[in-house]
């Protein structure tokens, strides 16, 4: 297996700290990616913005270089890597999603978020975390293949792109960013994937997450009105990550209880949807 991790000149900081986390885990073939700089690219009336722009390019120049012979690790500077990760790479899942067909496995995603979908990777939580409250959340019972159609809203920071993928990505990729691109790299692996132009998965319990607080100082141009989706949804992911969770509470303790909006109705939706998800969950669903 091949692999990379993506990242800004500028961003030194990141650098190391990725260097050593995969030094740590004792990935050390997986090199370092040298991203495209929004502030080289002209403006050019896209529909995304300047840092989106780049990050199409930077992946998609990876997935372009890449020997089209094995698979290919893609990770952004900004991943936490599950200690599961080597584990499960030496376990024979490369092997598997080549066998189903698979071009592209999420190693973490932010999920769609209705119940079917948060159901599967709950359930998929419980059946693969260790039993007892003493063993680490990364010695996981095995890996569970979820259909990343069903599944895969947005995000890009850790996945596998296989033989195959890299037969078939490469051409997608420079077709979308020849009609502008119209959305960001990871919305349009979401629109490729719901259109059957790309075969994936999701692997569960995601085996990376984005870091603590890195939508903060993130070069895409985000606007910080998205701050608060921003932090919930990493928490989201966060807690089916098969590592660390401490700190998510305090993460989201600003938004957790606040309430988000005046309407009475809707809050009481918010309510009602959270009450009903605990039901299912405990498999008392009426039907």
């Amino acid at each position: 297996m091949q692999g990379c991790y993506i990242n800004l000149e500028r961003s030194t900081r990141r650098r190391a700290a990725m260097d050593a986390q995969l030094q740590r885990l004792g990935l050390t073939d997986i090199r370092r990616h040298a991203a495209v700089d929004a502030r080289t690219l002209t403006s050019g009336g896209a529909a995304i913005t300047p840092g989106e722009h780049a990050c199409f390019l930077s992946h998609t120049e990876a997935i372009t270089r890449a020997n089209a012979g094995e698979a290919l690790l893609v990770l952004e500077d900004d991943a936490q890597l599950s200690e599961a990760l080597p584990t499960v790479l030496r376990s024979g899942v490369l092997a598997q999603l080549e066998a189903d067909g698979c071009d592209i496995a999420f190693l973490e995603c932010q999920p769609v978020t209705g119940t079917q979908q948060l159901l599967a990777l709950w359930q998929s939580l419980q059946r693969r975390l260790p039993q007892g409250s003493s063993a680490p959340r990364h010695a996981l019972t095995g890996i569970d293949f979820l259909d990343a159609r069903m599944l895969y809203n947005w995000g890009a920071v850790a996945y596998l792109v296989t033989p195959k993928g890299l037969r078939v990505l490469p051409a997608l990729l420079q077709e979308a960013l020849a009609n502008g691109p119209s959305q960001p790299y990871d919305l349009t692996l979401g629109r490729l994937l719901r259109d059957d132009r790309l075969q994936g998965t999701v692997l569960s319990p995601f085996l990376a997450t984005p870091t603590f607080g890195s939508h903060a100082d993130s070069a895409l141009g985000n606007p910080a009105d998205a701050a608060a989706h921003d932090v919930l949804g990493g928490a989201l992911r966060r807690l089916f990550f098969a590592g660390p969770i401490d700190g998510v509470d305090a993460q989201v303790a600003p938004w957790r209880h606040a309430p988000l909006t005046d309407d009475p109705q809707l809050r009481l939706l918010a309510d009602l949807m959270a009450q009903l998800f605990v039901l299912t969950v405990r498999g008392d669903a009426v039907r």
